[in-house]
């Protein structure tokens, strides 16, 4: 859609939130806002939620507080939360003012907890009942509820009296269990439960593995604090993935398609600096042989051939690696294993490869010594690839840092330094045996 068709609000009424919201982030801010004022409050909050929270921020400033309340008011308690947090705290305090009552509690309740834990993430929606009351009872209490007040339950929790989390019923036990029966007779004593102060690492693994459609949040006592749904797990592990996949190439995991240049400048400028510096240590090795190489110039030729190819087989491990960490599947403990298995894959990709190289070298310039050479190199340049692949995220993880931390600027400047030293290295040697 062009900036300059101009957006019918009665035609974003009729769409679904995550539909306009994606047409929004096109348009220049003024207009994006513009729209949004046009849109009924409830249907409007509901967009923000969807809107990435950086951009949801810059539209959120070009309210005023009452105005925010309006759209915020119908939300979750956890969406309306993930909103607040977003302001700063002098506009937080004046929105809080202007919520229900209820409502401003939870937000404020929610907001105690860091956002990247369970307690940041989890909802305060969910229904509990007490152990000693039967399925009628409890049946006839639901009934009773207004429609609207209802969360969308999967899973029902049973506390004793101080709060604290005993059991859980599947909705469909509830509902066919006997009128006469117990619900700390129907209920599952076996609760998979999450501290609020869990990560977001832990969450995506916990519903990874066991497929829960929710999970209850308790504290240090085992008093029930809220519930992570599953939604709110696919929401985590969309994020922890597009978060890696950047962290790895130096972005700062929270730049979109639609994210403003100048945003976009402060988060990407200092790694390529920090790439400049790596390339110019490689090119520091490359110096080092400047005299070799004018005498034999054949030699500049299979550089990048040798550097391209250990970088390309080092992110292969990288990858797979940060992969398996991230979802929980590999441990510091399992390194030497995988090392291993990655430095044998190398040797025998490095045979392979460096025959076919060594063949290339000797056909293409008549050299055997220098088809010898190359072919070396790439066996010695990918065992350098697959122990780099292994070493680093595992190094920074040791480190307690986020091993995709700028981990393939990092595998890179390894590849290019060891392959450059390690071809130019035995060109040096073949040099002498020669008499060059």
């Amino acid at each position: 859609m062009s900036q300059e068709t101009p957006i019918d609000p009665e035609t974003l009424r009729r769409q679904h939130p995550a539909d306009v919201a994606d047409l929004l982030i096109r348009l220049p801010l003024g207009e994006a806002v513009a729209a949004l004022r046009e849109l009924p409050p409830e249907l409007a909050g509901r967009v923000l939620v969807e809107i990435a929270p950086e951009a949801a921020a810059d539209y959120m400033d070009a309210f005023e507080p009452g105005a925010l309340a309006a759209l915020m008011a119908g939300l979750p308690s956890d969406e309306a939360t993930d909103l607040a947090a977003l302001l700063e705290p002098i506009r937080r305090r004046d929105l809080l003012a202007l919520l229900p009552e209820e409502l401003a509690l939870h937000v404020e309740s929610l907001l105690a907890y860091p956002p990247d834990t369970a307690g940041g993430i989890m909802s305060e929606d969910f229904i509990m009942l007490r152990a000693d009351r039967t399925a009628q009872e409890c049946q006839a209490d639901l009934r009773r509820r207004p429609r609207a007040t209802l969360p969308d339950v999967s899973y029902l929790y049973v506390t004793d009296g101080a709060r604290r989390l005993v059991g859980v019923v599947p909705l469909r036990d509830l509902v066919f269990a006997r009128p006469d029966q117990r619900i700390g007779d129907i209920m599952s004593r076996e609760v998979r439960t999450l501290p609020v102060d869990a990560d977001r690492e832990e969450i995506a693994l916990q519903f990874e593995r066991y497929r829960f459609l929710g999970l209850p949040v308790v504290d240090g006592q085992g008093r029930l604090q809220g519930i992570v749904k599953s939604s709110d797990a696919l929401e985590i592990a969309q994020a922890e993935a597009t978060e890696d996949m950047q962290l790895m190439v130096g972005l700062s995991g929270e730049e979109r398609s639609f994210t403003p240049w100048q945003k976009a400048l402060g988060r990407r400028l200092p790694w390529l600096y920090v790439n400049l510096a790596t390339a110019f240590a490689a090119a520091g090795v490359v110096s080092l042989f400047e005299a070799q190489i004018s005498r034999w110039a054949a030699l500049a030729v299979f550089l990048p051939v040798i550097a391209g190819q250990g970088g390309n087989a080092g992110m292969q491990t990288l990858t797979i690696v940060v992969r398996d960490m991230a979802l929980g599947e590999m441990s510091p403990r399992d390194g030497r294993r995988v090392l291993m298995k990655e430095l044998v894959l190398a040797a025998i990709v490095g045979l392979a490869i460096g025959l076919t190289v060594g063949a290339i070298g000797y056909l293409w310039k008549g050299s055997i010594e220098l088809g010898l050479v190359a072919g070396a190199a790439m066996l010695l340049n990918q065992l350098a690839a697959a122990f780099s692949g292994v070493a680093i995220p595992l190094g920074l993880r040791l480190l307690r840092l986020d091993p995709a931390l700028a981990s393939s600027i990092l595998l890179t400047t390894v590849t290019d330094i060891a392959g450059f030293f390690f071809f130019l290295g035995l060109a040096v040697l073949a040099m002498r045996q020669l008499g060059m």
